[in-house]
């Protein structure tokens, strides 16, 4: 029996964020409205390595490599959506913080990879989101005109305002 050449095992879930944002996910995919908004695509959610020689990362974002890959394929017309997703804590960021631009990362990517592909092909949206458990209140380093929505137009949205909320604005931003 030969050994395979590759090996896979899934990464342990570290941070209660992790856990929060995996069983809120299962929840919303289980409810009515989840399946809704989900509608006929077929849904993965992979874990990402944190390590360069494993994981998928973005230099541009400071080095950052995402804990989630959320997957949706349409199964009638085949088009994608691959989503970067962290449940990271973001007391100590301020608005400059590389991670917090990833957002526009993917979308660079996304129109380098459109320019590679024939209009048969499938196409492929790419998002990136921050889910912080760090209330917005307890964020330390902004400046007193820095709103919640400045955040949310960056794809940060804050799992305080509870799963059903801030699940509705990740798959609605997704699409």
């Amino acid at each position: 029996k030969e050994a395979l050449p590759l090996k896979i095992r899934p990464q342990s879930l570290d941070a209660p964020s992790e856990w929060n944002f995996v069983r809120s996910l299962q929840d919303f995919y289980n409810s009515k409205e989840g399946r809704d908004i989900i509608g006929h695509r077929s849904f993965y959610l992979l874990r990402n390595a944190s390590r360069e020689d494993k994981g998928l990362g973005f230099a541009l974002a400071g080095n950052f490599y995402p804990d989630f890959l959320l997957w949706l394929v349409d199964d009638i017309t085949g088009k994608q959506w691959l989503t970067f997703i962290d449940p990271k804590g973001l007391r100590n960021l301020d608005l400059a913080d590389p991670k917090l631009g990833l957002y526009k990362e993917v979308k660079v990517l996304e129109r380098k990879l459109a320019g590679q592909t024939t209009q048969d092909e499938s196409q492929l949206i790419l998002n990136a989101f921050i889910l912080s458990p760090t209330s917005f209140s307890d964020l330390l380093n902004l400046g007193n005109k820095t709103k919640k929505t400045d955040f949310e137009n960056m794809n940060v949205l804050f799992m305080e305002d509870g799963p059903n909320v801030y699940l509705k604005k990740l798959f609605s931003r997704i699409q």
